[in-house]
């Protein structure tokens, strides 16, 4: 059975995205950049944009 994947789709502009190594001072780490606007999406990005979406708590007082 074959499997058909999708392709990745830009969060910000609905753009196609491309599979990209990159570089910093320290590290060599790999993410998804769009082609249209230059977004770059990495797991460290997911994971810090997941915890924007969970209800802040709020001071009672």
């Amino acid at each position: 059975m074959r499997r058909v994947s999708r392709p990745i789709r830009c969060p910000r502009c609905n753009g196609a995205m491309v599979y990209e190594r990159f570089q910093d001072m320290l590290d060599l780490f790999y993410a998804w950049r769009c082609l249209n606007c230059g977004e770059i999406v990495d797991p460290v990005v997911v994971m810090n944009r997941g915890q924007e979406k969970k209800p802040k708590k709020r001071a009672m007082g």
